[in-house]
């Protein structure tokens, strides 16, 4: 599975980013990273919770993966518009938005596919990655991701989760990584296209963590009035 991101500025200026993952496991294949910065390391404000050890992982994967993007943006602002360009196997998105709402988008993609443990329980959505998607959008897919994943435990004779008792903690978690992930660009000098799409993208996380509820349910409830028949 192949997915090109390409930043088109006002000035013609091109940034042009290929991620290409492994077909079976959507994990992310590494970027070329040729300078690794400090922040990247493992130990370099270690995410809370984080299961990965600093003597056998001397980089964090996903602050890896992300300097080779976040280094091309350092020095840009945030609210310059730009026009984005994401073409997948099945089709091409297109949208005029500013940088930051493009690099987030990036940014999240990556996060949940360059092998955190904590993430990687995200990384279903890269198989129905969708660019600039909205907050309703997002939790929509988030939950049919969750449901999909308790019938993979059952059938796996695992304890499912019917109830969703833990998507709310695993939106937690999600933002603590954005917290420690905040600390860590603050190692890169330039302008704020880097950090504000990570707060951007933190925004999200928090609406997946707290818009979940019986009531954001019932909304929904009309929609699926097909399936509350006997």
């Amino acid at each position: 599975m192949k997915i090109k991101y390409e930043f088109i500025f006002e000035n013609n200026r091109l940034e042009v980013f290929i991620l290409n993952f492994n077909d079976s496991t959507l994990k992310l294949e590494s970027f070329p990273v040729e300078i690794n910065e400090p922040w990247t390391k493992l130990e370099y404000n270690q995410c809370k919770g984080c299961a990965l050890s600093t003597t056998i992982h001397k980089y964090c994967p996903v602050a890896r993966n992300l300097s080779y993007v976040m280094l091309q943006f350092k020095d840009d602002v945030s609210y310059e518009k730009v026009k984005v360009q994401v073409s997948t196997e099945r089709r091409v998105t297109e949208k005029h938005a500013s940088l930051q709402e493009g690099i987030s988008t990036l940014m999240g993609l990556i996060m949940a596919t360059s092998g955190c443990p904590i993430l990687d329980k995200f990384k279903p959505m890269a198989f129905i990655h969708l660019p600039f998607s909205g907050e309703m959008e997002t939790i929509f897919r988030a939950i049919s991701m969750y449901i999909t994943a308790q019938y993979m435990r059952k059938i796996n004779n695992l304890e499912p989760d019917w109830d969703l008792k833990n998507f709310r903690s695993m939106y937690a978690a999600v933002n603590q990584i954005n917290f420690d992930f905040a600390e860590r660009l603050k190692l890169i000098k330039g302008s704020d296209a880097n950090i504000n799409a990570l707060i951007l993208l933190d925004l999200f996380a928090q609406a997946g963590s707290l818009s979940f509820s019986e009531s954001w349910m019932k909304e929904l409830e009309p929609m699926f009035a097909a399936y509350l028949k006997d």
